[in-house]
């Protein structure tokens, strides 16, 4: 089974979790969190892959990092699963598959807007309001600065792009005056 079906299946079985204590932000964020110090911290991920050391020695260091980033009882549970089955690896793509359904269940959507320098807030509250008219949901905004774009803007939601760069622009005249 691919480690993208096994990411959705857990993600499903934790926001059904999520359904009945209704604190699914909390524990997306958490699980978030949780990813970015697994994906930053090699000692930690040879430590719980470390088929040596105890399972009980493993729980104490979740329980430890956990707790010390004060962590929900259903995170903490479902990390601990997670370590039980040996599945600790895939967090990543957990925590994606998770914010993904969290999103759908929530009518968001998520766009990257790309500009040449940063955007101002005013900018990106038009941005996002426009965008929340297209599309008839929520829009969540993460910005990225893109200096080859020279000006205007890129934006990405799923895997449509809207762009309205200087550099598109420049593109198209060019293959105007070349054809």
């Amino acid at each position: 089974m691919s480690s993208t079906k096994i990411a959705r299946r857990y993600a499903r079985a934790l926001a059904e979790i999520c359904e009945e204590s209704a604190n699914h932000g909390v524990i997306q964020k958490q699980l978030a969190d949780f990813t970015g110090v697994w994906n930053e911290s090699a000692e930690l991920r040879s430590l719980m892959k470390n088929p040596v050391i105890e399972a009980a020695k493993k729980r104490e260091v979740l329980d430890a990092v956990t707790s010390k980033a004060m962590v929900a009882p259903t995170t903490r549970r479902f990390l601990g699963v997670l370590l039980d089955r040996g599945r600790l690896d895939a967090i990543s793509d957990i925590s994606e598959a998770f914010t993904v359904l969290m999103d759908e269940q929530d009518q968001r959507v998520r766009a990257e807007v790309r500009s040449a320098v940063p955007i101002e807030a005013a900018d990106l509250t038009r941005i996002q309001s426009s965008l929340e008219r297209i599309t008839g949901k929520t829009v969540s905004l993460d910005t990225a600065v893109a200096p080859d774009l020279l000006g205007g803007v890129q934006v990405q939601i799923g895997n449509q792009v809207l762009d309205a760069s200087i550099r598109s622009q420049l593109d198209s005249i060019k293959d105007r005056l070349l054809n």
